[in-house]
């Protein structure tokens, strides 16, 4: 991203920009008061000395994914060492919590945006794709009474704390997830959907997977479906000494990851799959993919950024695509609606949560009256754990009072004020990690209980069953969900102007290739006319369009419905308009025999008004050779020449 953004400015042209190289330098610059553009990432303030500041008000901060990388300790000493600048952040995702809140961060007091640019927006520009989202869930049947009894007899021996922590670790729901059976027909439906609908318009996939564990498991499964050199995983390299085998398999340096990505780019790379769990989910562009296959909790901007993965510009690409097998529906919809405020900024007081935090600081390190913070010994440490045990109101106290300080530095950062007082909470945090190991029950290792998280393991595998996975799901479009939602704030004049623009949007994509869609544009005009005319009120108005809209959306889920992708749809719409007899099977059978034979002929540069017309007799040959020599007895035609320059039509503009 350094690189990116760095490399944009230069291309501006005629602007003096500098990268800064190092801690030393982002210093110097500071201190010396330099002029210029300079870029930067936020880690370069890490441990920034807190002499180091520069109280000038000329100078501007921009700062780019401004919903994640504008809180913690960088970020504060981002703040402090320029305490008078103006600070700008650009973001595709606002967060909107308590503690984690963009809009304070950045905005005067009960100001959300200072510009805002839709997710519409982007799409009516051709900057980004629409995306469309499908759930695909398992359905299982689980005996948790039984489950329950024999977690009891396992476990007999164990205490109680020793218990919680396999529950925790080997609970219902991560075993669920990992089951045999589910993760099977899991990656078994994914490799027939992209055979299916992905891989024959040449767009590539990412499998987004529940950990590192599931990650390499769905890669083995998948060896045994496609060529090895179809998939390969990405992820955070873990601990040699606790990862198995199997994860050590696919651990990768930064080359080796950077060598992948390059494949996974790379259109004619047999590289089709890209399976991750913790990276790639933000960050990365490859326009050539198409689909993400969701197996992970992803919830707000973590979602919303993973899903953006898909929508970017490329040719042939109409859409990205999301199926998600382990159920964000309503995580998605949260995710999307921007403007509900969770808690408002202005209910907040600032000046109160900081006398609040100072308090609270103050009073974790009362009890440590006799220890000196700065000293990192482990006898130190051990001193400090003293304190605590023989008493476990001193124990809750310290829990509670900790809980409490964590959550107003997350509220106040990333505000200078707390930069006095980065050290102590440091350090405070760093002794809590020791406290909960030594007080709440962490201090038993998982590896001593790891024959009992197999046994758990196998428990659940057998009393789980697994019934499949549920398709009958609508798909649907993310910029629609988003733009719907929208729609019920709005007044009912503006919502009625909206729901028109969206109804002329989605008829004018498919108006061309489809003719049900004049009879919806038919409609739409009708409607806007019985309203000018003062046949109908608003009220009927917007209800009219909101019937039309669901009919439209019908129609759009019809693809799917048939087993076609989007070249052998717009070819089952022409040809349904000439074939008698397309509502038998066999007809499906020649659209799809019918594609294959056009994409035999297709060549990179028939677009060339040299190749054109070899091109079209290219087609109409294909086109005679699959109607009249293998299905001629079993298809009948209106219109055969007519019907011929029909497809041509829809070969130009959809293949």
């Amino acid at each position: 991203m350094d690189d990116q953004i760095f490399e944009t400015f230069v291309n501006c042209g005629g602007l003096n920009v500098v990268r800064v190289e190092s801690k030393r330098d982002l210093a110097k610059k500071i201190v010396n008061d330099e002029r210029g553009i300079f870029i930067s990432t936020i880690q370069k303030f890490n441990d920034l000395p807190v002499k180091i500041e520069n109280l000038s008000e000329n100078i501007v901060v921009l700062c780019d994914e401004g919903h994640r990388g504008n809180e913690g300790f960088s970020s504060i000493n981002l703040r402090a060492s320029m305490r008078n600048a103006f600070f700008f952040g650009f973001t595709g995702t606002p967060i909107d919590h308590l503690t984690l809140n963009t809009h304070r961060n950045f905005g005067e007091d009960g100001e959300r945006y200072l510009d805002y640019y839709s997710i519409q927006q982007a799409i009516d520009d051709g900057a980004t794709l629409p995306v469309t989202y499908e759930a695909r869930l398992s359905k299982f049947f689980v005996d948790e009474e039984k489950i329950d009894k024999q977690f009891e007899e396992i476990t007999a021996n164990l205490e109680p704390k020793q218990k919680e922590l396999l529950a925790k670790k080997y609970g219902k729901k991560e075993a669920v997830i990992k089951l045999d059976k589910r993760m099977r027909a899991i990656i078994q439906d994914i490799v027939e959907h992209y055979k299916l609908y992905v891989l024959p318009n040449g767009f590539k996939a990412q499998i987004v997977c529940y950990d590192r564990e599931t990650t390499a498991k769905y890669k083995n499964l998948l060896d045994e479906l496609v060529p090895q050199e179809w998939s390969a995983v990405v992820y955070s390299s873990g601990d040699r000494n606790s990862d198995t085998d199997n994860l050590k398999e696919y651990n990768t340096n930064k080359r080796q990851r950077e060598r992948i990505i390059d494949e996974f780019k790379d259109p004619h790379n047999p590289l089709k799959f890209l399976l991750v769990c913790d990276m790639l989910l933000t960050g990365f562009d490859a326009p050539v993919e198409q689909m993400m296959y969701l197996d992970k909790p992803l919830r707000d901007h973590n979602l919303l950024q993973a899903i953006a993965r898909t929508n970017r510009i490329y040719p042939n690409k109409g859409c990205g695509k999301i199926i998600d097998y382990y159920g964000m529906t309503r995580n998605l919809e949260k995710a999307l609606d921007f403007d509900e405020s969770v808690v408002d900024s202005a209910m907040l007081n600032i000046d109160h949560i900081k006398e609040r935090f100072t308090e609270t600081l103050d009073e974790i390190l009362r009890l440590f009256a006799n220890v000196n913070i700065e000293d990192p010994s482990m006898d130190n440490l051990r001193y400090c754990l003293k304190i605590f045990i023989d008493s476990e109101d001193k124990q809750q106290f310290f829990i509670d009072r900790y809980g409490k300080l964590k959550m107003f530095f997350e509220i106040l950062s990333p505000d200078p004020f707390l930069k006095q007082s980065l050290r102590k909470f440091e350090w405070v945090t760093s002794f809590y990690l020791a406290f909960s190991k030594e007080f709440l029950g962490e201090e038993y290792s998982m590896h001593e209980l790891a024959e009992y998280g197999q046994k758990l393991k196998e428990l659940i595998q057998e009393k789980v069953d697994y019934e499949g996975i549920t398709k009958n799901f609508r798909e649907l479009k993310i910029n629609e969900i988003y733009a719907l939602q929208q729609l019920e704030k709005m007044d009912d004049e503006e919502k009625a102007l909206n729901l028109e623009k969206m109804l002329k949007r989605e008829i004018s994509v498919n108006i061309d290739t489809d003719p049900v869609f004049k009879r919806f544009s038919e409609r739409l005009s009708a409607i806007r006319k019985e309203f000018e005319q003062n046949q109908i009120d608003l009220s009927e108005r917007i209800k009219r369009y909101y019937e039309l809209l669901n009919d439209v959306k019908k129609k759009g889920n019809e693809a799917e419905d048939l087993g076609l992708n989007l070249r052998e749809y717009g070819l089952y719409v022409v040809s349904e308009e000439f074939v008698k007899n397309f509502k038998e099977p066999v007809f499906i059978e020649f659209i799809k025999e019918l594609t294959l034979r056009l994409d035999a002929v297709l060549d990179s540069g028939w677009q060339e008004s040299s190749k054109r017309d070899e091109f079209i007799k290219d087609v109409k040959r294909a086109v005679q050779e699959v109607l009249l020599k293998e299905y001629g007895g079993k298809l009948e035609v209106n219109d055969f020449n007519k019907y011929l320059n029909r497809l041509v039509d829809i070969v130009i503009k959809k293949f």
